[in-house]
């Protein structure tokens, strides 16, 4: 009475499985590009600061407008590259939004002084509380 089952009927047919170990090196190569470029994407402009041996102490709070001031005369106001007759302008609408912020400046070392000069002092016109140039300090020879 009993009914008797063929093998061919209880034989497992082929499970498709997923490999996600090219996914995995994908997204990992992504991960890397974008911890390279990243880093560029917030600095703006490609500027090289000027260095001094003893800059003043920056306060930990500060939360400044900056302003980015390329060797090739682009100028960058918070990330968006703005005309320099615009600069004026959006600077005092930024200031006008919030008095208490203080303004830096990053320049490169090689941009003229004069036009440095005339900037910072364009700037100062504005009536910021305070107004920083952005340096990079130098070690001393044989200091650890």
């Amino acid at each position: 009475m009993g009914v008797s089952l063929s093998s061919s009927s209880t034989r497992k047919l082929p499970e498709p499985e997923m490999n996600v170990t090219p996914l995995v090196d994908v997204v990992l190569v992504l991960l890397i590009i974008f911890m390279v470029i990243a880093p560029s994407l917030n600095e703006g402009e490609h500027v090289e600061l000027p260095s001094i041996l003893q800059p003043d102490e920056k306060p930990r709070d500060m939360n400044p407008i900056n302003v980015t001031m390329a060797l090739n005369g682009v100028l960058v106001l918070e990330d968006e590259r703005i005309e320099s007759r615009d600069l004026r302008a959006k600077v005092q609408a930024l200031h006008d939004a919030d008095p208490e912020r203080a303004l830096l400046l990053k320049t490169d070392q090689a941009v003229p002084y004069k036009k440095v000069r005339d900037t910072f002092a364009l700037l100062q016109g504005i009536g910021f509380k305070g107004l920083s140039l952005k340096v990079l300090e130098t070690k001393k020879a044989g200091a650890t």
